[in-house]
């Protein structure tokens, strides 16, 4: 009788535990069909991630007691045409993180995360890093290390950060966050960064602003070289005026000069001495559907050559089906100048001007599932 009774207590522990605990499971599914211009040639595509990323999700939140909660996220991204991983085959490579949450506004998480760089860049964009020309084409997680593969820490920073914890707070309108990465966590402190973000969001206003400060990556500079200290900036806002919202931003990133491997500029390793972007768009709702537009133009400073220069323009129409499905159709490009090495992006197709001087083009229509 005893040992049934100790037995219906730990079940009944275990149920309450479980009943004070949640795992979602979400995703996205995105395909487009389209066609892509680089200088003279030209294909016929199918793509995957023209809106949204496509992504298979795990998140979790745990009631610990006093407003105290444990959670996680496990987010891996993967092409929809062929059913291979993005991220450069980084199994969770969109977001892996674990940590503690607070009823009173505070966080803390460990792991593989968005930086706040790219969480107010996000907030900034008109296009919101989605469809054809939006603001990824700043190069944020491009050029800040150059010469970093999949495996390595410096993969896609200063945008998604491994090895990094981020503490954030919110309070009424205001929201702040830091983030601190250990960057390849050897003794000359390559690829460590600081990043903080500040945002305010009430009614149709939104202003926000984020610095960042790293470590050059040790696959960017020369072998056994003292790695040197990087900034980047980004200030940016919006207002809804209901019939439309604007959007815009501007976003600087000053990469040291010293210690570079060599090699002369190159559509994936454009060497510049300073990277600005400004740009302006709004979010429009139509009687069916709404209309996003965005316009920017970004300054690569070269020491050797003229600056490049490239302007970008996107424009994208998303139909909803229901709640969780949508037609889209979206273009966007790049007129670059002589020496201008700018991309055009999507939410996940990149395309990179094959030599420099080459304009861009791009068009889909697609659909996209959340589930």
């Amino acid at each position: 009788m005893k040992r049934t009774l100790i037995a219906s207590a730990f079940g009944c522990a275990a149920i309450s535990a479980l009943a004070q605990s949640s795992v979602t499971i979400y995703g996205v599914a995105d395909a487009g069909a389209g066609r892509v211009e680089n200088g003279d040639t030209h294909s016929t595509q199918l793509m995957s991630g023209v809106a949204n990323g496509s992504r298979l999700g795990f998140k979790g939140i745990e009631d610990l007691g006093s407003g105290l909660n444990g959670i996680f996220v496990l987010e891996n991204g993967f092409n929809v045409d062929n059913g291979t991983v993005t991220q450069g085959g980084v199994f969770f490579g969109r977001q892996s993180f674990v940590g503690l949450s607070s009823k009173s506004g505070w966080s803390l998480t460990a792991g593989r995360q968005n930086s706040p760089l790219a969480n107010s860049m996000i907030a900034a964009d008109p296009l919101n890093w989605q469809y054809f020309g939006n603001t990824i084409s700043t190069g944020l997680g491009v050029f800040e290390s150059p010469g970093e593969g999949p495996a390595s820490p410096g993969w896609q920073s200063n945008s998604r950060v491994n090895n990094s914890v981020v503490g954030k707070y919110t309070h009424g309108p205001f929201s702040a966050e830091l983030m601190y990465g250990s960057g390849h966590e050897d003794s000359k402190g390559a690829g460590k960064l600081w990043s903080t973000g500040v945002t305010y969001a009430s009614g149709p206003v939104m202003v926000t602003a984020a610095y960042g400060r790293s470590n050059q990556f040790a696959g960017s500079i020369v072998p056994g070289a003292d790695p040197q200290s990087q900034d980047q900036y980004l200030v940016g806002g919006s207002y809804d005026f209901k019939v439309v919202k604007v959007s815009s931003g501007y976003y600087k990133f000053t990469p040291s000069t010293a210690n570079r491997t060599p090699g002369v500029p190159n559509a994936f390793d454009p060497r510049a001495d300073n990277y600005a972007t400004y740009w302006i768009g709004a979010r429009v709702p139509l009687p069916v559907g709404v209309l996003l537009v965005n316009a920017m133009k970004s300054t690569h400073e070269y020491a050797t050559v003229a600056d490049g220069e490239g302007v970008t323009f996107g424009a994208a129409y998303e139909y909803s089906l229901s709640r969780r499905t949508a037609l889209y159709a979206s273009y966007g490009q790049v007129v670059n100048n002589s020496t201008g090495l700018v991309s055009l992006t999507a939410a996940i197709p990149f395309i990179a001007p094959s030599k420099p001087g080459n304009n861009l083009s791009a068009y889909a229509v697609g659909i996209r599932h959340f589930f």
